[in-house]
C-alpha cells in the first residue's frame, strides 16, 4: 500500500523533505493497526478546513495549516545549521530550550531568528503553490497527458484516516490533535494539502520529463519458470499416468513460453540496463564532486573508551596502557589473528557484540555509527580495503579501525554491513535525487518573480504568532498520552 508518503516522507523534490512537526516520537505503522489499536478514536468531529490566510502566492493563498506544516523544515534548516547550537549529546529538553532561545535571539545585523523563520517557511510554502498550481494548470488540459490518479488520491485519503484513527486511538486524543502533534496540521487541512501535492507531483514528473530525466523505459519484469510437476510412483494407478501425462503436456507447453520469455526478457533487461547506464552518468560529476556525502566506508572498529565506569577520567598512565594493548592488537593482526574477533572479544562499544565492530558510514543516510568525524574523515581518506588498522585518538577514547569495504557509483568492494542501503544502486539513486532537487528548485524559483505567484498581502504578525506558538507548544491538556 502507498503510505501517505507525502507526509510522511517527501514533499517535492523542489520543496523539502519532511521532518516530523514539532515531536521526534516515531509513529506507528497504521498498516498494523488490526492487531494494535481499535479502529476508530474519539468521537470529537475534525474541524473543517482552516480558511485563516497568512500570505497569497499571486491569487493562490497560504493558509495558517500551510504555514504550519512548512514551518518544521524552515526552523530545522536555521536551527541546525547554527554551529554550536544544537548538541547531540544533551536531553532533548534542554535542545528545545536552547532552541527556543536561539530562534528568539538577533544576528548581527539585528533580523531575529523568528523573523527568518516567517521569510524561509513562506519561500517553501511559495514554492509548492508553484508546483501545485502548475501542476493543476496541466492537468485541465484538453486531453491531458499528465492527471492525478483518482485511485491513488483515494487511496491516500484513506490512509490519512487510517492513521488519524489509529494515532487518536493508540495515544487518548483527537484525531486532529494527534495530526496536528506528529504533521503541524489537522485532518482536514492535510487531506486538502494531499490533493494539492498530488497535483504539485505531476509537474515536477512533466520537468523531468522535458528535461530527458527518465531512463526511457521501465525495467522489465522476470518471466516465472514453471514448475515440472513431480515424477510418478512406479505403483501409479492408470487414471494417474493419463492425468500425468496431461500435466506433462500442459507443463511442455508452459516451459517453450517461459524460454521464448526469458530470452525476450534478457534482450529486455540487457536495454534496460544500457540506458540506465547511460542515464546515471548525467550525474557522475554530481557523485565526483560530492562523494564523501554519497560514498560508503564500512569500517570495522575497536574501541577504548577514556573514562572508568563512573564517567571519570582515566590517568595519563591508564590511557597509555590501553594505546599500548592497541599497539599490540595491530601486531596480532598482522601475524593473522581475526581482526573481528578481537573487536568482538575487547571493545568497549556497543556494536561489539552485536556485529563485531562493523559500521556503514554514509553522510546522506545519516548513519555513522557513533563514530567520531576524526574516524570518519580519516575513513573517508583512505580509497582501498586495508588489511592492517591504524589508530586514532579522540577526546572520548582510542580507536583501532579498518576500511573493510568500499561503496562507490559503480561498485562495492569489499564487505558492508547492510547491503540494502550501502550498494551503487542506492547511491547512484541518492545522487539523482538530490541533483534533480537542486535542478527542479532552480527550475520553481524561476517562477517566484512572475506576477501570477509573487508573494503579497503578508500577515507577519500573524505568521511571527505562529512560530512563537510553535516553539511554544506542548501537549499538555489535551490528554494525548506521550
Amino acid at each position: 500500500m502507498k503510505k501517505f508518503r507525502n507526509v510522511l516522507a517527501i514533499v517535492i523534490a523542489a520543496v523539502m523533505t519532511l521532518v516530523f512537526a514539532v515531536s521526534c516520537t516515531p509513529v506507528a505503522d497504521p498498516d498494523n493497526q488490526a492487531t494494535d489499536a481499535p479502529a476508530t478514536s474519539t468521537a470529537v468531529p475534525d474541524a473543517d478546513e482552516s480558511t485563516v490566510v497568512i500570505a497569497y502566492a499571486g491569487t493562490e493563498p497560504i493558509y495558517d495549516s500551510d504555514f504550519s506544516y512548512f514551518l518544521n523544515r524552515a526552523i530545522m534548516e536555521i536551527y541546525y545549521k547554527a554551529e554550536g547550537v544544537y548538541a547531540p549529546d544533551a536531553t532533548d529538553d534542554e535542545n528545545l530550550a536552547k532552541m527556543r532561545e536561539f530562534m528568539r535571539s538577533t544576528d548581527e545585523n539585528g533580523i531575529s531568528n523568528l523573523q527568518r523563520a516567517v521569510d524561509r517557511t513562506l519561500e517553501i510554502t511559495q514554492g509548492f503553490k508553484i508546483a501545485y498550481r502548475e501542476g493543476k494548470a496541466l492537468a485541465d488540459q484538453e486531453g491531458a497527458k499528465y492527471t492525478v490518479d483518482q485511485a491513488e488520491l483515494e487511496q491516500a485519503l484513506s490512509y490519512i484516516d487510517s492513521e488519524a484513527d489509529y494515532g487518536a486511538a493508540t495515544y487518548g486524543a483527537s484525531r486532529d490533535e494527534y495530526f496536528y502533534y506528529v504533521y503541524g496540521m489537522k485532518v482536514n487541512d492535510a487531506k486538502r494539502y494531499q490533493k494539492q501535492q498530488l497535483y504539485a507531483e505531476l509537474h515536477e514528473k512533466y520537468w523531468a520529463d522535458e528535461n530527458g530525466y527518465v531512463i526511457g523505459m521501465e525495467e522489465p519484469e522476470a518471466p516465472v519458470e514453471p514448475t515440472k510437476p513431480s515424477d510418478l510412483a512406479d505403483e501409479a494407478s492408470d487414471e494417474e499416468k493419463t492425468k500425468y501425462a496431461a500435466d506433462i503436456e500442459e507443463y511442455n507447453t508452459l516451459k517453450a513460453k517461459y524460454d521464448e520469455d526469458l530470452e525476450k526478457y534478457n534482450a529486455d533487461l540487457a536495454k534496460y540496463n544500457e540506458l540506465k547506464n547511460a542515464y546515471f552518468e548525467k550525474f557522475r560529476e554530481e557523485y565526483n564532486e560530492n562523494e564523501k556525502i554519497y560514498g560508503v566506508r564500512t569500517v570495522r572498529s575497536l574501541f577504548l573508551s577514556k573514562t572508568d565506569d563512573d564517567g571519570e577520567p582515566l590517568s595519563e598512565d591508564a590511557i597509555a596502557a590501553k594505546r599500548a594493548e592497541l599497539e599490540k592488537n595491530i601486531e596480532l593482526v598482522k601475524e593473522g589473528l581475526s581482526f573481528a574477533g578481537l573487536v568482538k572479544g575487547f571493545s568497549e562499544a556497543q556494536n561489539a557484540t552485536t556485529n563485531s565492530g562493523l559500521t556503514d558510514i554514509c553522510a546522506y543516510e545519516g548513519t555513522t555509527g557513533d563514530l567520531p568525524q576524526e574516524v570518519i574523515d580519516r575513513a573517508f581518506e583512505i580509497n582501498e580495503v586495508t588489511d592492517i588498522p591504524e589508530i586514532i585518538e579522540t577526546d572520548d577514547g582510542l580507536y583501532l579501525f579498518r576500511v573493510e569495504g568500499i561503496v562507490n557509483y559503480d561498485e562495492q568492494i569489499g564487505i558492508v554491513a547492510d547491503s540494502t542501503t550501502s550498494n551503487p544502486d542506492k547511491i547512484r539513486s541518492n545522487v539523482e535525487y538530490s541533483k534533480l532537487a537542486s535542478l527542479y528548485n532552480e527550475y520553481v524559483e524561476g517562477f517566484m518573480e512572475k506576477d501570477e505567484y509573487k508573494l503579497k498581502d503578508i500577515q507577519n504578525e500573524a505568521a511571527l504568532k505562529l512560530v512563537n506558538d510553535f516553539i511554544d507548544f506542548t501537549m499538555e491538556g489535551t490528554g494525548v498520552g506521550y
